[in-house]
């Protein structure tokens, strides 16, 4: 079958993304990849450190070939280790490397953090891979910023293999698993479901756990995506994942969105 593409003189016309990615996830450029995006590109920076503090330092040094790339925005593209450092190490993070590459950056953390703002969510039912230690720094983060937390639920896939590789079996979970997961925590008093990791599969079922649970769904990955191409001026609202893009934006809101780092 032939595919008919626009005439265009490159890829990423509309816009060139970064991802700096941990030396882990083999996840989120093909989920990025397969949305209908005309005219948007995502190019991976693969960070080869994994200790947390070893990792941001390499993603400063990896922003320098951002130039060479010509890229149009930057995301740092770990939540967990965009959350754990507190507040302060997240802000700065970003702000160095956008330093470094002269372009908009953000941090995984910080795009959920803009879209639960901008959707007004208020009470959460949070879903994540984490282990206990990494998912009590991130629900104390989400308290900091104003959210209570009805319900949660973490499962650390690493418990479950014997393989010294911490996030090898979340990277191959199917996005099935991610939908029954976020479910058992439907019947809370919540207005959102926020799941959260880069590399745990979401995409696939935003639409339809926001249609069986009746609450609005917010991922990293959706929010990592809705803070760039809102900082892009790229408007695209019928991606089929979830009611996010699809909810009307005042000038306001567009500039909230853009200058969150």
């Amino acid at each position: 079958m032939n595919r008919v593409f626009p005439s265009v003189d490159a890829y990423g016309w509309r816009g060139r993304i970064g991802l700096i990615l941990p030396a882990d996830n083999v996840l989120m450029e093909p989920e990025l990849n397969a949305l209908p995006l005309v005219g948007v590109s995502f190019h991976g920076l693969r960070l080869t450190a994994t200790e947390p503090e070893a990792m941001r330092r390499q993603a400063v040094e990896l922003a320098r070939a951002v130039r060479e790339l010509g890229l149009d925005a930057v995301v740092y593209a770990c939540a967990e280790t965009s959350f754990n450092g507190g507040d302060g190490v997240r802000t700065s993070l970003s702000e160095t490397i956008e330093q470094e590459c002269g372009v908009p950056v953000v941090t995984a953390t910080n795009a959920l953090l803009a879209a639960l703002e901008f959707s007004g969510a208020k009470r959460l039912a949070v879903a994540t891979p984490y282990s206990a230690v990494s998912a009590g720094i991130l629900e104390g983060t989400l308290r900091d910023h104003g959210y209570d937390i009805a319900a949660s639920i973490h499962r650390d896939f690493s418990l479950e293999s014997s393989d010294p590789r911490v996030w090898y079996l979340t990277n191959r979970q199917p996005a099935t698993l991610s939908y029954e997961i976020a479910k058992s925590i439907e019947d809370v008093d919540a207005d959102t479901v926020v799941m959260v990791s880069t590399n745990w599969a979401t995409l696939q079922i935003v639409e339809f756990l926001e249609r069986d649970t009746g609450k609005l769904v917010l991922t990293t990955n959706q929010s990592i995506l809705w803070w760039l191409l809102r900082r892009l001026r790229i408007r695209q609202e019928d991606l089929g994942i979830g009611r996010l893009f699809a909810q009307p934006e005042t000038s306001a809101a567009l500039e909230g969105a853009g200058e969150a780092s």
